[in-house]
């Protein structure tokens, strides 16, 4: 299949300014200053396009074929089984990309009233879970398998303690709140004082300063209902 590699403009997420939001309020509330204000530059991303049928996408996914298709978003009434909308996008769009519009436009077409979804594992995002919590929709959602690296580790096992706002590590020791970043992750890091003489170091971390570091997105407890 013949292509060419073009460069285009990354579109902004419809949930940009929420998330901004979200994330000076979480920095405000650890006592962090302000942001700077991001430059606004254009960020470009390589695509390859069909000289065939250039609307259509290049797909490229994990135990998946790579090909040029487009992809098919169904929503079907599971107590009826009648087929509620139909969206489709290029190939390389991920299926949440379009979600929360396409659920908000059925229930503004038709007068749905929406108490629960079903979801597969590719819209597992804290963006889609917050968005079905702040609908009042219950969703049920299937999990990721994540591959840890080998020999480290999954993140499961640090345990976060809500009411101190910390995660707890394998060795019951604490990895503290360090900052929120512009991307919505929450940083913690353990003590390399304490790290560099654990016995599970090994299976921890590899950094070169002895650091754990975990990340918790600002919306993640909408994730974990």
């Amino acid at each position: 299949h013949k292509f060419t590699k073009q460069e285009i403009e990354v579109e902004t997420r419809d949930y940009f300014d929420e998330l901004n939001k979200a994330v000076e309020e979480d920095r405000l509330a650890h006592g962090k200053n302000p942001l700077k204000d991001k430059e606004e530059v254009k960020e470009t991303k390589e695509i390859r396009v069909s000289t065939t049928d250039p609307e259509c996408g290049f797909m490229s996914r994990d135990n998946k074929q790579e090909m040029f298709c487009y992809l098919d978003h169904r929503t079907t009434d599971m107590k009826c089984n009648i087929i509620t909308d139909v969206y489709v996008t290029p190939g390389n769009v991920h299926d949440s990309v379009p979600y929360l519009s396409r659920l908000d436009r059925q229930v503004q077409q038709f007068g749905l009233k929406v108490e629960a979804v079903a979801l597969d594992s590719g819209y597992l995002t804290s963006p889609i879970c917050k968005g079905l919590s702040d609908r009042n929709i219950f969703g049920v959602i299937a999990h990721r398998r994540y591959h840890p690296t080998t020999g480290l580790f999954p993140k499961w096992k640090f345990t976060y303690d809500k009411e101190r706002d910390l995660y707890v590590c394998p060795n019951d020791q604490e990895l503290n709140y360090s900052t929120t970043n512009r991307e919505g992750y929450k940083e913690y890091k353990s003590n390399s004082k304490k790290c560099g003489n654990c016995p599970l170091l090994s299976q921890c971390t590899r950094s070169k300063n002895k650091v754990k570091a975990v990340t918790r997105h600002v919306w993640e407890e909408h994730k974990e209902k």
